[in-house]
């Protein structure tokens, strides 16, 4: 699939690529559509660990595995 980005250039369907047409990039958190990270992956530890409303876990540790094991074509 295309990487489509949005009017101020965001990737918006990281969940339907993969790892190579992300990084680097500014992508739309794919499990919460709300947090722009900058350049993926820098700051996805601490936005799943913490505030993404896409993942569910008992604790901050729970959290970021699960988002990893949920987006791990997004990640080396």
């Amino acid at each position: 699939m295309p990487v489509q980005p949005n009017a101020n250039g965001v990737i918006i369907n990281s969940d339907d690529l993969t790892v190579d047409d992300v990084v680097g990039d500014r992508v739309l958190c794919p499990g919460c559509g709300d947090k722009v990270f900058e350049k993926w992956p820098l700051g996805w530890d601490a936005h799943s660990g913490q505030t993404c409303d896409g993942i569910v876990g008992a604790t901050e540790q729970d959290r970021k595995s699960a988002f990893k094991e949920r987006f791990r074509h997004l990640f080396r």
